[in-house]
């Protein structure tokens, strides 16, 4: 299918995963039946991401336990001191330097999470006309149409969700976390909590439309493109003389280009895995790290200090599950479409 113009792709995968992954070669694989997915690089790159951001944190970890256990130091030695509001004032100092180190380390968590919803979002973009040409060329006329909207808005409208409501909701709801527990009165939990919950309902609901789309026009569109096909096949059949031949022509031409298109999408879940995995590995240790002390310094520490580090892996799973969702919508797109137009 030389219409098919991988040079787009290629170069935009160049610049995110570097130049030793070859799309057009992943497509032929999957083409031809072979897995276009090393198992083995994949378990690499989980090993080395996983030890790489493990050791990144390791200085955080140092930091949050001195300031911790300088705070629980503080509070339960607080009889040493004749004014009562030393220790309190001296809290509130190591609070706010606690509060600018985990800003700043959710700022990078933040960084991750939009650069990886971005590299998504460009691949899907220079996907699409290749992706939509193929099922044009299988004689999909109707699902290529329909889906081509369908990807192009979805894109639109996952750019607006993460960037204007989801990736906010997290900025807001660890900053309110921070300063809940700045003093003993909590007055600002239900509002973090109530902020959690609808950056987590909009991902349940925009991943619920995509599948109720999906289920709907798997009952329509593939059904009218399907009977046209057959509808064509019949039609050259019925030619005298060359009928029989240019019907089994029609029907290699077609199922070669059903081929290349479901090679396309194969090579393309695999991409998105590869873009996926580092960033989500590097948020789950990130994510994990806080739970981890919170569990440790839950003993020792000062309950504010506890559940500050708490409600940071709390945010930190926010941004988690954005990601995760973002790869589930376009994943399942694709997964879906070529499943239904596979022949």
């Amino acid at each position: 299918m030389e219409e098919i113009d991988y040079r787009e792709i290629q170069q935009l995968l160049d610049g995110l995963l570097g130049s030793d992954l070859d799309f057009q070669a992943m497509v032929e694989s999957g083409a031809a039946g072979e897995s276009p997915l090393s198992w083995k690089r994949l378990a690499s790159l989980v090993q080395s991401a996983l030890f790489e951001e493990l050791l990144a944190q390791k200085q955080l970890w140092m930091h949050i336990l001195v300031l911790a256990f300088a705070a629980a130091l503080l509070l339960h030695f607080a009889d040493v001191f004749q004014n009562r509001s030393v220790p309190e004032i001296s809290f509130c100092m190591i609070y706010m330097i606690l509060f600018l180190l985990l800003i700043s380390s959710f700022q990078t968590s933040l960084g991750i999470a939009r650069e990886v919803m971005e590299a998504m979002r460009s691949f899907m973009t220079v996907l699409a006309p290749a992706y939509f040409l193929a099922m044009t060329l299988s004689s999909y006329l109707t699902s290529a149409g329909v889906y081509y909207e369908f990807i192009l808005l979805l894109i639109s409208g996952v750019q607006w969700l993460a960037e204007s409501f989801v990736l906010p909701c997290a900025e807001i709801y660890v900053l309110l976390v921070l300063v809940n527990h700045l003093s003993r009165e909590k007055r600002l939990g239900q509002f973090a909590g109530l902020v959690s919950m609808a950056a987590d309902w909009s991902l349940k609901a925009a991943l619920a439309l995509v599948c109720g789309f999906h289920m709907i026009q798997s009952l329509l569109s593939p059904a009218a493109d399907s009977f046209r096909n057959q509808a064509l096949g019949r039609g050259i059949g019925m030619v005298p003389g060359i009928g029989s031949v240019g019907s089994g022509v029609t029907d290699l031409v077609l199922g070669s280009a059903v081929l290349i298109k479901n090679g396309i999408g194969a090579a393309a879940l695999v991409v998105l895995i590869l873009l996926c995995l580092i960033p989500l590995v590097k948020l789950a240790v990130i994510m994990a790290v806080y739970y981890l002390l919170a569990a440790v310094l839950q003993p020792v520490s000062d309950e504010r200090i506890v559940g500050c580090l708490s409600g940071m892996g709390n945010g930190v799973r926010l941004l988690f599950r954005a990601v995760f969702t973002v790869l589930a919508l376009f994943f399942l797109s694709i997964a879906l479409m070529t499943a239904l137009t596979g022949g």
